[in-house]
């Protein structure tokens, strides 16, 4: 019973400090032009918008699709940080990055400047 209880509180502290790495979690993604940055907490809140006076410039729908772009970025890589973070307390064979990475969405293919 007591290697039960003294096992029961390892894992307890190892949750509670995979808690706070995860609440501490950042990601920041910048464009492919280097004109927005977006940074990223866990579960997709954004943080920070960081928008050059070029990126201003580029019209609306073009700016939309750079940020959309670049905060896509970002929350994928915030998510796959967080499932790396989860997987040692995950169960025996659950492959949790593998799942976080079974649905985030495609990333930009580089031919179309970071547009879908």
């Amino acid at each position: 019973m007591e290697n039960l209880t003294k096992d029961a509180n390892e894992k307890l502290e190892r949750y509670a400090e995979m808690r706070r790495q995860i609440a501490a979690m950042r990601s920041t993604a910048q464009s492919a032009d280097g004109n927005v940055t977006v940074t990223v907490a866990p579960g997709g809140a954004i943080t920070d918008i960081n928008l050059s006076e070029r990126a201003l410039r580029q019209g609306a729908a073009q700016l939309s699709a750079t940020l959309m772009s670049t905060i896509a970025a970002a929350s994928a890589d915030v998510s796959r940080r967080m499932a790396a973070a989860v997987a040692p307390l995950a169960p025996a064979g659950m492959d949790v990055e593998a799942l976080v990475n079974s649905r985030l969405p495609a990333p930009p293919r580089d031919d179309l400047g970071g547009r879908r």
